[in-house]
């Protein structure tokens, strides 16, 4: 049976959490196309395999040395020698910074058709339809491939993660991956230390209605640690300094989708949206009427959020 590959991320020894949101994208395109989900493990020794195969029926692994720090080069040879040795229809990656450097080498390696930060997936008479967001996200196209296979690359919060089951098979793939053009001299952790607020189900973000850094700690901060969640920012925010750029939200950040984004003083322009539209539930807090936020909100307050978010504080307890 033919197979949808996902390729999964991994970093520090554990799995992405994008990775398990593709192992639900696969088994969705699976369905539709009458394929079978799997995933590919590109790493040095596969020490991650029974742990994904917790979330996948088949793993196949492609251990080797030129594989422990990532590059494109390496990457797309063990992919294609998957895609050689198995009956694969289509391949999944994450819409990520990696992902998106080596999709497209991919794509070129195995001759077929590329769609990039697609969000959604309908099949229609046995073909495969990809919606993928444009112009920032101001609009939703709808993309199929005509190839044999193809290559998808998915945004973040575009599927739930899928949760661990029973132990599927894990199978190693033989592959000779020559030495990469580009060598990796150094990784250099440059946020050691800060969280991945990627991974919060709880944001309070703010934007440059907080006026300073006194104020945006006094409210942004002070709110996200009252309801046990993470802090973040809109660009203007990061760029004046008032907070760190691992808690920029948009984007040139980072994409979340918390249970609960709060946005205050935030206008919503497109860069920033962009970064959090897949939340599932955005309060924003905005004393502009008319402010594009509330186009996406599901509750919006119109407000001085210095007078709001004491008072949320307070009722908070």
């Amino acid at each position: 049976m033919a197979r949808i590959l996902v390729i999964a991320e991994h970093r520090n020894g554990a799995l992405s959490e994008g990775t398990l949101e593709l192992c639900k994208a696969a088994k969705a395109i699976a369905s539709a196309a009458g394929a079978q989900p799997a995933a590919a493990l590109l790493s040095k020794d596969g020490s991650l395999a029974a742990e994904l195969a917790k979330y996948v029926p088949e793993v196949f692994t492609v251990s080797d040395g030129n594989l422990e720090n990532y590059t494109a080069d390496a990457y797309t040879q063990a992919v294609k020698a998957v895609v050689d040795a198995q009956d694969v229809k289509g391949v999944v990656i994450a819409h990520s910074y990696d992902g998106v450097d080596f999709a497209a080498k991919v794509a070129m390696a195995l001759g077929c058709g590329i769609v990039s930060n697609c969000n959604k997936i309908e099949a229609q008479g046995g073909n495969i339809t990809f919606t993928r967001n444009t112009y920032n996200g101001k609009i939703q196209e709808q993309k199929t491939v005509k190839t044999d296979k193809f290559v998808a690359t998915f945004e973040k919060g575009a599927f739930d993660k899928e949760e661990a089951g029973g132990a599927g098979s894990v199978t190693a793939v033989s592959a000779s991956i020559s030495a990469s053009r580009t060598k990796v001299k150094e990784v250099v952790e440059t946020m050691a230390g800060s969280v991945d607020i990627s991974q919060a189900t709880i944001i309070v973000s703010g934007g440059r209605g907080t006026k300073d850094k006194d104020k945006y700690n006094d409210v942004i901060v002070n709110l996200a640690k009252k309801l046990g969640g993470e802090y973040a920012a809109s660009r203007p925010v990061v760029d004046s300094g008032w907070t760190d750029a691992a808690r920029q939200v948009g984007q040139s950040g980072k994409t979340v989708t918390p249970k609960l984004y709060i946005a205050a003083g935030i206008s919503g322009a497109i860069q920033h949206v962009a970064g959090m539209k897949g939340s599932q539930c955005i309060v924003a807090i905005n004393k502009d009427p008319e402010a594009p936020i509330f186009n996406i909100a599901t509750y919006g307050i119109v407000g001085d959020l210095f007078e709001v978010i004491p008072a949320m504080m307070e009722a908070i307890g």
